[in-house]
């Protein structure tokens, strides 16, 4: 243990419809983290992409703390065209590690996680390839049918096929029967996700959700499911991740989106969720193996839906999972033991780990 704080950057906001959660999530973290071994240094991004300085984000999150709108203020374009300037730059680059959280695009999607490859930082969570798959619904879900994992039926359109034959896109999407969902292939927090109950709404559906992404996921709707969380963690040292207890999501809402995520108070989280042992094991397995399908690393939330008829498909992966109170990662780990201030040294040592082993493969182990 070092003996002074570590400085841990923390990334919040960001150019994504996800904005609010992200500071949420921060918010939480920042609360939580260990101050003995880290000493916090937020770095909050605005809705056009732009970075504050370190000075500017702690006055944003002093003030959303006294009850001001949790929003991250329009940036001064200090450089035209430059969303981050030399002096952050160099601030991130001060730290010994980055906890990104901005969530959906931008954050999550592996652009952030690039960006951080870029400077040589350690940092929380899964890769650049693996973020962007996850991330990317439609082809997550033909890996995830590559290796056996069972998903809802799908097709997906793009743009384009929409503009030129809208009809026949209509038409097989009615293939699947009614009710069915349409939702962005990129996106998160259910934004932009329509469940469509008969032809008169499904033209709006998809509008809805081209205005989040260019390409659009429409997928069988399972009757009356119930929603089924998992989480999945990294361990030291190149040891097999592990699987969360399971936890249930249930909502009095047509389906759970983003108004029965964030804002419902009837929603309910329950964990441990109420589930035979063979099935928690086997949701617990699909996990894993979804994890090791997409490459990822530090963190998922493997989100799942169980039929009356005993059906089981894996809706999606989230590398970046809310850490807000309304949160069912960090309460899956809490029910395993784990307190938000222990997972959160955890998956900051997992990140400096992996950045450290990176170094060795490449540069050999006098720059490890």
């Amino acid at each position: 243990m070092a003996d002074h704080p570590r400085r841990l950057a923390v990334i919040l906001g960001g150019a994504s419809v996800e904005h609010t959660i992200s500071i949420r999530s921060a918010c939480a973290v920042l609360a939580a983290v260990d101050r003995k071994r880290w000493q916090p240094v937020p770095f909050a991004v605005d809705r056009l992409g732009r970075w504050l300085s370190v000075e500017e984000s702690g006055a944003v999150l002093a003030a959303i703390g006294r009850g001001a709108a949790e929003e991250v203020p329009s940036a001064d374009a200090r450089h035209e065209g430059v969303p981050i300037d030399h002096e952050t730059i160099a601030a991130l680059q001060e730290c010994d590690a980055v906890f990104p959280l901005i969530h959906g695009a931008t954050g999550e999607d592996g652009m952030l996680q690039g960006f951080l490859e870029l400077l040589g930082l350690a940092y929380v969570g899964s890769d650049v390839a693996a973020s962007a798959l996850a991330m990317d619904k439609t082809r997550c879900k033909q890996i995830l049918r590559q290796a056996g994992i069972p998903v809802a039926p799908s097709m997906t359109i793009s743009c384009a096929d929409w503009e030129s034959d809208a009809t026949d896109v209509l038409r097989r999407a009615a293939e699947f029967g009614y009710p069915y969902f349409v939702k962005p292939s990129r996106g998160g927090s259910s934004i932009g996700t329509s469940k469509v109950e008969s032809l008169e709404d499904a033209a709006s559906a998809v509008a809805a959700a081209l205005a989040c992404d260019v390409e659009v996921l429409i997928e069988e709707a399972m009757p009356s499911p119930r929603e089924i969380e998992c989480g999945v963690l990294g361990s030291r040292g190149g040891g097999a991740p592990i699987a969360s207890p399971l936890g249930e999501i249930r909502t009095s809402r047509e389906f759970y989106d983003y108004e029965a995520k964030y804002e419902d108070p009837a929603t309910e989280m329950i964990a441990p969720a109420e589930l035979d042992a063979a099935t928690a094991r086997r949701l617990q397995e699909m996990s894993l193996e979804a994890w090791l399908a997409v490459g990822a690393a530090g963190m998922v939330r493997a989100d799942f839906l169980i039929g009356g008829d005993g059906r089981i498909w894996l809706g999606e992966l989230n590398t970046i999972p809310g850490f807000t109170s309304a949160s069912m990662y960090p309460v899956l780990f809490e029910a395993a033991g784990i307190s938000l201030s222990a997972l959160i040294d955890r998956l900051v040592e997992l990140g400096i780990e992996r950045r450290q082993h990176s170094r060795r493969l490449r540069f050999g182990g006098s720059h490890a």
